[in-house]
Parts: C-alpha cells; structure tokens; sequence
C-alpha cells in the first residue's frame, strides 16, 4: 500500500499552512476488509492516558464464566487445568437486591483470581438507591481483600433489560453507584459494558469519564441472530464486533471483552459446527496483541445455553470444555505470553499499584473506520480529533464543491496546521440488518500519512500498517 508524497509546507513564525490534498478516483473508495489496515499511533508519555484501575502494566487478562458449566462442576481450578492456561479473572451474575457474593469471591481468591461481578438491576432502576443496602454490598467489596471489577448494569443499549430506555435516569443511577463505592470500596474498577449490537443508543448511556474506569463490550459469534435462519451470522468477523467501542472509548479507556462466546451447536438448524466456533475463537484472541493493544481483558462465556434454566436462551452451545478440539482452539489462541499472567496475583493487585502511576500505556490503535482509494488510506476525522487530539475546523466549500477541513496542532508554543480534503464515503460495518442489508458507518475522511507528516509527526506505510509517532 503506497503513501503520497510530502507536502511542501508555506511557514510563517507560528502557523505553517499547506494547500488542500488532490483527490482522486472517488469512485474506487472501497473498505477494507478483514485483518486489513491498522493505524498505530504512539504519543509522548506526556500524552498517554494514565493506568486505570486494575489495568495491567503489559499484557491483557484471561477471565471466565464457568457457573453454568455442571461438566467441570463449576470449578475455576478445572477450567484453568483443561485449558491450560491460569485465568486471572472469572465473573459472577449478581441480581440488584441480592446480597454480596462472600463466598465466591473468597473461591476467586483461593482460584488465584480476581472477580468480575455483573451486578445487574433487574427490577428497574428505581430500586438502586443510596440506601443501606447498596452501602452495605460496597462494604462488604471493600473489606473482600482483593479489588472487585464491578460491572454495574451491562448491556443497557438493548430493549431487553429493565434499565433501559432512560439514559438520564441511568446515568443518574450509574454516578450514585460510582460515588457510593468510591466512598466505601476505592479499590473497585467501574466497567461499563455494552453489548457489541445495536451502536446508536451506546453514547447516550456513557456516564462520564470521571465515573468509569474500564469500558466493555459482549461479543458473540453465532451463525444466525436471534435464532432466526433468515438472519445468518456465519460471516461475521468478531473483530468487526469489537471495532465501534474500540474506536471510540480505547484512547482514554482500557477495553475489557466482557463476555466472548462462539458457537458450535445451534438448535436453530440442528447443527454442529466445531470449525466454526475454532475460527471465531482464534479470529478474536489471536488479533488483540497487535491489532487490539488497549483490550486489557477477555472473558470467555463457557455456557452451553441449550440447557439453559430460561427457555427462551436455549439457541446456543458456546462450551468448550466438552469438546477436545475446542480446547486445543482455545490453548492455540492464547498461547502467547500477551495472555500470560501479568505479574499479578490477586493477593498483590491494589488501587495504588494500579491507579494513576506513571506507567502508561505506550501504543494505540485504530480500524474500523478507514478505507483505501487508489492506494491512500484514509480515517475518519474522530481519528485525527479523538485519537491524535487535533483541533479541527470545516471551512466553506470550494466552488466545485470539495469540502475542506483545518487540522491544527499545538508543538510547545507553536501551532502547525494543515487544510485538507474532506471524504464522505459510506463503509461496510461487516454486520447486516435482518433484512440482509449491510450496516454502512458514514465516514467524513481524511487522507492519512500525508496529513500527520504536515503536521510535523513521523509517519511510515508498512504494507497493511501505518505507523505514526510524535
């Protein structure tokens, strides 16, 4: 994949200024597809968001849900033997109302983990009150001897919670949780998780990058949705899944793959699909080193939910302890010291040594929203004004009708800028709606390498890599 050449810079003592970049062949604008271009930015330290709270110096956790999974008995320590790999995280569903799970999190412990909790409020949000008992669950994960990662309300983007459908009032409910547990247990990391579908609600739940500390995302890779064999899901790409959240929340967040499943029975036609499910697994775990740098944890759902307790989830087998060449799929994907234990026992994991030190992360990545035409890559603008933190500025059509943009950054006391051509285009999501369509992202675009190297950063095209450095 080719860049386009350097452009000639007209400096003055503060602003250096270039002309608008030529635009051609529009009409061969195509995404890019599976594994495709990924954009690396590397930051001075100076301007690298600082560690969360339970995030991992290097690496990404393993984590688990075996509750469900009566084969292995729902024993961590058996997980982790058949798969060979010792997960540093499992989780636990929590009902709002119930009480504080002690004893499980005392088994995390004794498993050498560290718990997730998915604390959801299935009677409505009405309930969640600062009340005695919502004090005395924070209390309790206070004094439980290891930090709980809390994740509060997950999947309120969809119809089929009880807590959706009022942003505001989630919000409100979300900070007052925030507070409660900031007051009582200031160990616990904030993970607020939704599911990879629909995106459009997603932003409107976000309570603030003062009250969270990990973003998630639930992905699963299925051959149909919903059980529907008119909505097939087989060519979906788990990647494609994750790409919307990534994008927009890894720059200041640390990314968490809250629950990860591939199906390899679906009742939906009756059928088997051991090959299917591997693909999917290895697809998800083997890309995230690389390509994924800011996902800090990935849990995987163990559930054969065809004999689960609610009848109407009873579409799905994403258990792999049963099945041989699942678990050599599974050991395959993450074999890589990347998934190692990161230095940390549940024991030696504090709010001091994981909160606000200096150590940040170094690399961040960018995929979803970019597309080649005729050898340029382009990126959406929320590249050059979320991720790079560029001050941008449309500027009025030009008589043919180009659109233009103004890209200024700040160096010391110095401000580079930079007029640029504006691309709409309309891209692939990798995901259709159930009528068959495909989901298209509307990107307004800018030509990548030629732009950040005008606007004094080092840029480098390696094949399907851009590399771009302060």
């Amino acid at each position: 994949m080719k860049a386009q050449g350097m452009l000639v810079l007209l400096c003055s003592a503060a602003i250096a200024i270039a002309p608008s970049f030529p635009v051609s062949g529009l009409e061969s604008a195509l995404a890019l597809g599976e594994g495709e271009t990924t954009i690396h930015y590397i930051p001075l330290e100076n301007n690298r968001a600082p560690r969360a709270k339970l995030e991992p110096a290097a690496g990404a956790y393993l984590g688990a849900y075996v509750l469900q999974d009566d084969s292995i008995d729902q024993s961590m320590r058996r997980f982790n033997e058949l798969t060979g790999r010792e997960h540093a995280s499992f989780f636990k569903y929590v009902g709002y109302g119930q009480p504080f799970p002690v004893e499980w999190v005392r088994e995390v412990v004794e498993a050498g983990a560290f718990p997730q909790i998915a604390w959801e409020p299935n009677g409505g949000l009405d309930a969640v009150k600062d009340d005695a008992y919502l004090r005395q669950f924070a209390r309790q994960a206070g004094e439980a001897g290891v930090p709980v990662l809390l994740r509060f309300a997950s999947e309120m983007n969809g119809t089929w919670t009880r807590y959706s459908g009022n942003p505001s009032l989630y919000k409100e409910k979300w900070r007052l949780v925030h507070d409660v547990f900031e007051e009582l247990a200031p160990d616990t990391a904030m993970l607020w998780s939704v599911l990879a579908l629909p995106e459009k609600p997603m932003a409107d739940y976000y309570p603030g990058d003062g009250y969270v500390d990990w973003v998630g995302v639930n992905i699963y890779s299925v051959r149909f949705h919903n059980g529907d064999k008119g909505y097939p899901a087989d060519r979906e790409d788990p990647l494609d899944l994750l790409n919307f959240v990534y994008d927009r929340y890894s720059r200041t967040k640390p990314i968490a793959i809250s629950e990860f499943g591939a199906s390899h029975y679906s009742a939906t036609d009756g059928k088997r699909s051991i090959a299917f499910a591997s693909e999917k697994i290895k697809r998800l775990y083997g890309a995230l080193e690389r390509q994924y740098p800011r996902v800090k944890a990935v849990y995987y759902f163990d559930v054969d939910n065809i004999t689960a307790f609610n009848p109407s989830r009873r579409v799905n087998d994403y258990s792999i302890t049963g099945e041989p060449a699942l678990l050599d799929a599974y050991k395959e994907a993450t074999s890589s010291d990347y998934y190692s234990r990161p230095g940390v026992s549940a024991q030696e994991v504090s709010v001091n040594e994981y909160h606000g030190e200096t150590q940040r992360q170094e690399s961040y990545t960018f995929r979803g929203k970019l597309f080649e035409s005729d050898g340029t890559v382009y990126a959406d603008e929320s590249f050059f004004s979320d991720y790079l933190g560029l001050k941008l500025t449309r500027l009025p059509k030009r008589s043919d009708g180009q659109e233009l943009v103004r890209l200024e950054r700040a160096v010391g006391d110095r401000i580079i800028g930079v007029t640029a051509s504006l691309l709409r285009r309309s891209v692939e999501a990798g995901y259709a709606n159930p009528h068959g369509s495909p989901i298209m992202r509307k990107l307004r675009a800018i030509a990548v390498a030629d732009t950040v190297r005008a606007l004094g950063y080092k840029a480098k095209v390696d094949d399907t890599d851009i590399w771009i450095e302060e």
